[in-house]
């Protein structure tokens, strides 16, 4: 039977489900066209066998495959965007039990769209993606790449060895949105999305630069970095991810930010981090107050152990998406809420289009700032990608 040890990185995660519900990684894949929904519950069923990872519950300190498939439900909705937090349907817990882990939902409103839904404790973005590629490929009669090693971010650090220390992380970093108290009754996380009607080279470090320059007076971002790199053979969906930490001043160019990232990389800083933070090591009282402690101080000081967090989840060709009766038009990925982080930014890169998507520690006067700094985004990066692909083609 499949099982692995739960990660540290991910026990971090559980109280997180109290505390910024739901706590899902939800990829969303729009398109034109319908899914059967049995055919779409036996594709389910084929990838989840393959990649165990989709199945898993808790037992102990232990993820065990429970050899049930993750549920599929239909519903008749569609998701009205820019603005989701009040969305019935992301927003509600995932089912059908409190102990599942993943779900997918088909909603049958135009625009037809799957939502594939994971609770962060069991995997990563790219291990979402991995599983949610697999049941498309399953709804074509192919079979499924498959996810079969029980491996996550602690054994990989291991095996690979980490070169240094873990970045000291202290509540200091401002955010490009500022900081707003909380009100009783309001939304305590936002989620948006924005289309950038464009695509080129260093979208992601464009919008960290971008926010740097909204930030205070030094900003810390955090890129995840894929860990899969360091083993390209291995095939598991887990937690695989650990970020890179870039202190960036206002003014600092997109390239420079970039040359930083790279050099990050050739030197595996993200294996520094496995053990940043100490959470791991407290009770779980005393880890979920001290998170509600972070939260606090973000929210009423404006002080956070990272300003950000900026994710791109790759490029996808969405005719190699596409499965009988049903051609996807977007790929988008929606980050989960924090207590911990201001700003979370998941990016896709599809049918000549950027998809952005945020979630926001919200406030007094923050859904005000986050569409400025949204819309900016999307001036900006629609301008410079533009003219970076048209100086390409010359």
């Amino acid at each position: 039977m499949f099982r692995r040890p739960i990660s540290p990185t991910e026990l971090i995660y559980f109280p997180m489900r109290d505390l910024a519900p739901p706590f899902l990684m939800q990829l969303v894949v729009e398109g034109q066209g319908s899914i059967d929904p049995e055919a779409l519950r036996r594709a389910v069923a084929t990838a989840a066998a393959a990649n165990p990872g989709a199945r898993l519950v808790r037992e102990g300190k232990q993820w065990v495959d429970s050899g049930i498939a993750p549920s599929v439900c239909v519903v008749d909705h569609a998701l009205e965007y820019p603005a989701l937090e009040a969305d019935p349907v992301l927003t509600s817990p995932i089912g059908p039990t409190p102990d599942a882990t993943v779900e997918v939902l088909l909603l049958t409103a135009a625009p037809t769209t799957l939502v594939f839904r994971v609770f962060h404790g069991v995997m990563d973005g790219m291990g979402m993606v991995m599983w949610a590629t697999d049941v498309l490929r399953a709804l074509r009669g192919e079979e499924p790449v498959g996810a079969p090693d029980p491996i996550a971010d602690a054994e990989l650090v291991r095996k690979v060895g980490a070169p240094g220390r873990p970045t000291l992380m202290l509540p200091r970093f401002r955010s490009a949105v500022g900081h707003g108290r909380q009100e009783p009754g309001e939304h305590r996380h936002l989620l948006r999305t924005r289309t950038i009607n464009a695509t080129g080279p260093g979208a992601l470090m464009r919008v960290a630069a971008l926010l740097a320059d909204e930030g205070g007076p030094v900003s810390r971002i955090m890129i995840p970095v894929d860990l899969r790199r360091h083993d390209p053979e291995l095939r598991s969906t887990a937690n695989l991810a650990l970020p890179l930490f870039l202190d960036v001043r206002p003014g600092m160019d997109w390239t420079r930010l970039n040359d930083i990232k790279r050099a990050g990389l050739r030197e595996n800083r993200e294996l520094d981090q496995m053990d940043n933070g100490g959470l791991k090591y407290l009770p779980q009282a005393a880890g979920r107050g001290l998170l509600r402690a972070l939260n606090l101080l973000g929210s009423r000081a404006g002080l956070n152990l990272a300003s950000a967090t900026v994710s791109h989840m790759g490029r996808y060709d969405l005719e190699a998406l596409a499965v009988p009766g049903f051609a996807p038009t977007a790929i988008k990925v929606m980050p989960q809420h924090s207590v911990a982080m201001p700003l979370l930014i998941g990016m896709t890169e599809c049918g000549g289009r950027t998809e952005l998507t945020v979630s926001a520690r919200s406030g007094r006067g923050i859904p005000e700032r986050l569409d400025a700094l949204l819309d900016k985004i999307v001036r900006t990066l629609e301008s410079e990608l533009s003219r970076a692909n048209s100086e390409t083609t010359r």
